[in-house]
């Protein structure tokens, strides 16, 4: 009885580490996509591009219930001082260098930097000339359809 118990816990042992490498709880999975991701995010911007007469472009790259992250490029015209009614906004510059609008004043960007803007706060950007800004936004909870941007000017 005592060998049968044994060979039963070797069994167990060595065939339990398969089912540890898959994911241990599928059924907390509610993101898109449902896998984790590795980005090059230089890469990602140069195979992305703006389309042709359009001033930006905005993709996003992963959404759950809790973070939307979204990959943005965009040059020419300002974005204009808004607030978010429902989400916080996390910005982080890639490449480029402009200015973000930060406590009242437009303030030099470049990259490498990191803006927060709690929801209700207003905030914006804008490009240095004709350089292009790339940028990742993450959202804290993903924006509502439709968004939920209000202009200030």
């Amino acid at each position: 009885m005592r060998t049968i118990l044994i060979v039963g816990f070797l069994f167990l042992f060595v065939f339990s580490g398969q089912v540890l490498a898959e994911p241990i709880a599928k059924h907390l999975i509610d993101a898109e996509p449902g896998e984790a991701l590795l980005f090059d995010a230089e890469k990602w911007f140069q195979d992305h591009p703006i389309e042709k007469g359009k001033i930006a472009r905005a993709e996003t790259v992963f959404k759950s219930p809790r973070v939307q992250v979204v990959f943005f490029r965009f040059k020419g015209a300002p974005l204009g001082r808004h607030i978010h009614t429902q989400v916080d906004e996390l910005v982080y510059v890639v490449k480029g260098r402009g200015e973000q609008y930060v406590n009242g004043k437009w303030l030099p960007i470049k990259a490498g930097d990191f803006h927060t803007s709690p929801r209700g706060v207003a905030h914006g950007g804008r490009t240095a000339g004709d350089e292009e800004l790339w940028m990742i936004l993450f959202f804290t909870e993903p924006l509502p359809p439709g968004g939920d941007r209000a202009m200030i000017e």
